[in-house]
Parts: structure tokens; sequence; C-alpha cells
């Protein structure tokens, strides 16, 4: 009965891995069809005062640091977009 078992167990873990690469699949090729998928990164130095000030703020919002950033960002092109169109 031991090896009914190990082998089950097995067959499980077998079934497991496919699914888990199947969706991982699903989830990459869903990226990449998104038009506005998030492409690039920006790294940046700043302050530690400031950074642990701008965690607290972000977690008090209730959002990641990091939409908090994309929202900055998008706000500052928007208002300075002129400057390549011309």
């Amino acid at each position: 009965m031991a090896k009914k078992i190990t082998k089950s167990l097995e067959e499980k873990a077998a079934e497991r891995a496919a699914r888990k690469k199947s969706t991982d699949n699903v989830t990459i090729d869903n990226l990449m069809k998104k038009p506005n998928g998030k492409d690039k990164a920006i790294s940046a130095r700043v302050n530690g005062t400031t950074y642990m000030n701008f965690k607290k703020i972000c977690e008090a919002r209730g959002i990641t640091s990091n939409a908090c950033l994309n929202m900055l960002i998008t706000d500052f092109v928007r208002e300075n977009k002129n400057i390549i169109e011309q």
C-alpha cells in the first residue's frame, strides 16, 4: 500500500508541475499581449529619510510605492508633454 501512496504523490507532483508550467506560459503570454504593458524600469537613489517617509505615505494611502511612482511619472509627463511636442 505504501507504494501506491508514493506513486500517487509522484503523479500529483507531476500534474502540479505541468499545471504550473502551463499557467506560467499563459501568464507570460497575457503580459506580452497587453498594449500598455510596462517594460521599462527606473532606478533612483534617494535620501534614507525621504525614502522612509515616502514608504509610510504610500502605506497610509494603501498603494504600493511602485504604483505611486507610476502616478508621479505619469503626472510629470502629462504636465510637460508640450516640451516634446514642439
